[in-house]
């Protein structure tokens, strides 16, 4: 017996280690590209959205979006394929291999680039899937000297905030936000046009500036580096940066593995008198430093701080950037430039004496210094002044060698994000490392309660996924796109690393809500699409508990939009000093606005939050006013002076105003009827005999999710609303009165139409625009003598804090408990309205309300499947019949194509830019009212 239990001790002995897992498939191709030619990124990311990447041949150029099924809540990537464009890039470059893609700061132009350094630009026109080859440079030769091995966009002059942390006091977040103004060079001719300017520099050693110049055009210079003597001194990488005094940082590797270091410094060659460009703008460089043997340190450091030694020669390099100088938060000072590089190294598949090596990736820094040079003291006896003090020489730069750190994973892209603090790296196997850009070590969860600075810090992270070669991040980190050998794009969004455990911490859910607040605000205040971040926080509130969830969730949501409010600057308290072109003009309301409406209605499976509600009207009564207000400016303000009517062409313009209009006018007055019926519906909630009951309303409104009471009371709707009665009147007198008074008998055919469409509008409404206005100004009158009433009790900055309480929890204020009798109660103003102009209640009861999409009742599911509503003007396209056939094109159109917005998903008619009114408008609307991008 003892000798058969020692024959199977070996079975239960320690394991061999597991082998490795499989490397992607077409990782060996991949690094040699990156180490023959750094410039080879196949995928990119715009901060406006749109993803652009190469098609499996290399010769396409294909775009995606991240889009939202409202149908089901669910977010993926949304191809998009062009033929035209794809057609178009394709005769550019004569069927060459496309290289690289690169999006301008304002991710708006995209430079598309083939294997033989040939450029073709591209722009966004309206719709994110739609580009314009704007402008191409293709009469270089065949030769791979003249390959790009890195390129820049210059910077736009301008100052951006940079949302540090929050800190937690007294129960209350704090954004701590600092200025930061962005480096040049910039383009001069920037100032008043947005206008860009990009670097390249060729494997030849050329540097060409492309530039839009005053009049918009694209022009282009070319200068070189250094003479080319050998085959070594050919680049193989280069990275540039701005630096101090307007100039740049050029950092180059050459095929003999030399790094290299230039300042490179334009001369606009601006004549100081009609500014106009004198001779084309001249790039000089000035030499600064030269690494000659450039590889990785023969001791390496872990991620455990352990010291490892591999000969230099196994690992080469794959990935070259330029850091500029960077404030550093952990001191007053500022880091200096720093040249980052990789060098990876990737096994044979054959193990060696049994044991199969790991591949690695080695992160090498050089930190330039400013270093001050003497001569010896002997030097100042050769001059007739003798002096014993040492001469000073002028500054010059130093590369300072920083030690590596080694990664146990192959990288494939590096990327500078918030300001250049943060370099993500991103890894074959689908993981992405976010390290500290002053210390280079990964960027780890801590344990502090009451700081925060990003998702990274809070838990969040990416996981290893599927295997990929190529990967983008979105404009905010928090969703990357990704694909290997079958060029097919994949989404991986960012996750909390121990779900199970920190989803159902409440400490941990308020940190999360903190560091979504500080994402925002950045993505706000940087013009940056934020769909991923709501992709993320959406994603992270289905994931809690079943049993907490819906009030959890509805906490989380309430604590990030009531600090999302406050730290953009939002002033929802209107009820003081109403600013209404203030509101219309703060592109930061429309951003809150659209996250509040998203975040409360995730899916038509799950019924609609009151806030959503309240959100999405506000959302149409922002956008009709911006169109109503465009109107009359465009006009001439025609209905108040009969002079304007009498220029050539007037007519014909008041005609197609008026008919844009038809369509914003009716869903207007469709929703103060449909405000005017919900506060009857409150109103019969009253029991005579029991007194006005606050908390019945309160949870009448919970209950139906009405959001009528709340667009009354709430400031900042109410000022919409007066706003937009104000349009109306105007309209009302526009087609009812002055053209018929002026000109009752000169183009009675063109103009009837329209004028007699809105007229019969405001006819056929159960309040005039006028009375409408007038419930809103006694209710702002009302709203302002409660607030004075509770002086000192409500200070100021607590009324604001109420207003902003109302808007994202709901929750009328007991302060406002008056305002609500004597709007709802006996013999108040809404009674006293009905009195005065007539109101049926009866009428008002059968009223269709359908067309707003605000219940969720079957009439308004079965009304908006059977058609399609143009949602920005308000018309309806097309209608399926009542009988189940199929639905036809509206207006007699043969085919009807259609934009969809990639957050709300709603649709407009894709229509051409014309001129006139209908023109105009199709500008003003270049986005969603929601601040979402179009699809078509």
């Amino acid at each position: 017996m003892p000798m058969m239990m020692e024959d199977y001790d070996d079975l239960f002995s320690d394991p061999l280690p597991l082998p490795p897992p499989p490397l992607a498939l077409g990782l060996q191709e991949r690094l040699d590209g990156l180490r023959c030619v750094g410039y080879c990124r196949k995928i990119a990311w715009s901060k406006m959205g749109c993803i652009a990447y190469i098609s499996a041949n290399g010769k396409e150029l294909h775009l995606a979006t991240l889009q939202h099924h409202k149908k089901n809540g669910i977010w993926d990537l949304h191809l998009h394929p062009d033929p035209v464009l794809a057609e178009q890039l394709s005769r550019i470059f004569k069927g060459r291999e496309l290289a690289n893609l690169s999006w301008n700061p304002s991710g708006l132009e995209l430079v598309v680039t083939d294997i033989y350094g040939r450029l073709a630009i591209c722009t966004i026109l309206i719709a994110m899937n739609r580009l314009m080859v704007s402008k191409v440079w293709i009469n270089d030769p065949d030769n791979h000297t003249n390959a790009l091995v890195g390129s820049f966009w210059l910077n736009v002059k301008k100052v951006v905030p940079l949302y540090r942390s929050a800190a937690r006091q007294d129960g209350q977040w704090n954004y701590t936000v600092t200025q930061q103004e962005m480096k040049g060079p910039y383009n001069p001719w920037a100032i008043k046009a947005p206008l860009s300017a990009l670097i390249v520099v060729s494997r030849g050693g050329s540097v060409r500036l492309v530039y839009q110049g005053q009049d918009n055009q694209w022009q282009d210079v070319r200068h070189e580096i250094d003479d080319l003597s050998t085959s070594n001194d050919l680049l193989t990488h280069a990275a540039l940066c701005p630096d101090r005094g307007d100039s740049l940082l050029l950092a180059v590797h050459t095929a003999g593995k030399q790094l290299r270091l230039y300042r490179a410094t334009i001369d606009w060659q601006q004549s100081t008198g009609k500014d106009q460009i004198a001779s084309g703008p001249k790039i000089s460089f000035q030499h600064l430093e030269t690494i000659d043997d450039c590889c990785p340190m023969l001791d390496y450091t872990t991620q455990n701080q352990e010291t490892y030694s591999l000969p230099s020669s196994e690992a080469q390099l794959s990935h070259l950037e330029l850091l500029p100088q960077a404030a550093d938060p952990r001191s007053k000072e500022s880091a200096s430039p720093t040249i980052l590089t990789t060098f990876s190294y990737l096994p044979s598949q054959y193990s060696v004496n049994g044991v199969r090596e790991q591949p690695y990736t080695i992160l090498s820094r050089w930190v330039m210094r400013n270093v001050e040079s003497t001569l010896h003291t002997a030097f100042g006896s050769l001059t007739s002044k003798k002096s014993n003090s040492p001469v000073r020489l002028k500054e010059s730069a130093a590369l300072v060698r920083l030690q590596d750190v080694r990664v146990e994973h192959v990288a494939i892209d590096l990327q500078q994000i918030y300001l250049s603090t943060t370099i993500a790296v991103a890894y074959s196997d689908g993981s992405i490392d976010f390290r500290d850009r002053f210390t280079m070590q990964n960027m780890a969860t801590d344990e502090e309660l009451d700081k925060v600075t990003s998702l990274i810090q809070v838990g969040f992270g990416f996981q290893a996924a599927d295997p990929c070669l190529h990967v983008a991040l979105s404009p905010n980190t928090c969703v990357k796109a990704f694909f290997g050998l079958e060029h097919e794009p994949k989404m991986g969004n960012i996750q909390s690393l121990n779900r199970d455990i920190d989803i159902q911490d409440s400490i941990f859910t308020e940190k999360a809500t903190a560091a979504f607040v500080l994402h925002n605000a950045m993505a706000g205040f940087n013009n940056n699409n934020n769909d991923d971040l709501l992709l993320t926080m959406q994603d992270y509130m289905a994931h809690l508990p079943n049993d907490e969830s819906l009030a959890q969730r509805n906490k989380m949501e309430q604590d990030f939009l009531r600090d999302l409010y406050r730290t953009l600057s939002v002033n929802l308290d209107q009820s003081t000093d109403p600013q209404s072109d203030k509101l219309l003009r703060y592109p930061m309301l429309q951003r809150c606005l659209s996250l509040q409406s998203a975040l409360g209605n995730r899916s038509d499976e799950e019924p609609r939050s009151v806030v959503s509600k309240v959100a999405w009207v506000m959302m149409n009564l922002r956008m009709i006013a911006l169109t109503f207000a465009f109107a009359f400016a465009k006009s001439g303000n025609a209905p108040e002076g009969s002079s304007e009517l009498s220029k050539p062409g007037m007519h014909k313009y008041l005609q197609q105003i008026m008919q844009a209009m038809i369509g914003l006018a009716r869903w207007s007055m469709t929703l103060t009827d449909y405000i005017v019926d919900q506060l009857f519906e409150l109103n019969r909630c009253i029991e005579p005999d029991q007194g006005f009951d606050m908390n019945a309303i309160r949870e009448r409104i919970r209950t139906t999710r009405s959001p009528a009471l709340l667009l009354l009371l709430t400031s900042t709707a109410r000022t919409f609303l007066r706003y937009n009665c104000r349009g109306l009147r105007g309209l009302s007198t526009l087609s009812s009165t002055h053209l018929d008074q002026q000109h009752p008998h000169s183009h009675p055919s063109a103009l009837l139409p329209p004028s007699h469409a809105l007229s019969e509008i405001f006819t056929s409404a159960h309040l005039p625009p006028r009375a409408l206005e007038s419930l809103f100004l006694e209710t702002d009158s009302m709203v302002k003598h409660a607030y004075a009433a509770a002086q000192p009790t409500i200070s100021e900055q607590r009324q604001q804090a109420l207003e902003r309480e109302m808007l994202v929890s709901g929750e009328i204020p007991e302060v406002l408990r008056g305002v609500v009798e004597r709007v709802l109660g006996k013999d108040g103003l809404l009674e006293r309205m009905r009195e005065r102009e007539g109101v049926s209640e009866g009428e008002l009861f059968f009223q269709g309300f359908e067309e707003l999409g605000l219940e969720e009742d079957r009439r308004t599911r079965e009304w908006w499947a059977r058609r399609t509503v143009d949602e920005v003007r308000k018309i309806v396209l097309r209608e399926r019949p009542m009988d189940g056939g199929e639905m036809g094109p509206g207006d007699g159109k043969a085919t009807l194509r259609l934009r969809t917005c990639s957050r709300c998903g709603v649709v407009m008619e894709d229509l051409l830019p014309v001129r006139g009114a209908s023109g105009w408008m199709m500008n003003l609307q270049r986005t969603c009212f929601c601040g979402g991008f179009w699809m078509v």
